[in-house]
């Protein structure tokens, strides 16, 4: 819960540094840190049901690989919050200056 928090926290300091919108970031930051957590639990949860059915694992393998799996969630969800920090290291860049059109040519026989 402290790293969630952190990571939101650190998330909001960089971005007000460069201009964006800290609140939402923070917020985007927290959702990908649940994110993660959630869809890789679930999908070992899946792996390891289909295990239990199929293959005939004894139904203890929950109680014996919740600390692996708690491990490789949270590991995952640095993953995530890595990935938007990198992208929130590339400085938005100024809008574009375009240079104006030419003036349009002139037939006065001269």
């Amino acid at each position: 819960m402290i790293l969630f928090i952190l990571a939101a926290y650190m998330t909001y300091k960089k971005d007000k540094m460069t201009g964006r919108s800290g609140i939402l970031w923070a917020f985007i930051t927290a959702g990908v840190y649940i994110g993660v957590q959630l869809l890789l639990a679930l999908a070992i949860g899946v792996f390891l049901g289909i295990g239990v059915e199929l293959f005939g694992w004894s139904e203890s393998v929950y109680d014996d690989y919740n600390l692996a799996v708690t491990a490789v969630c949270i590991v995952g969800s640095f993953g995530g919050v890595w990935l938007v920090f990198r992208y929130l290291d590339k400085i938005p860049s100024e809008e574009e200056t375009f240079a104006a059109p030419p003036p349009p040519p002139t037939f006065d026989g001269k």
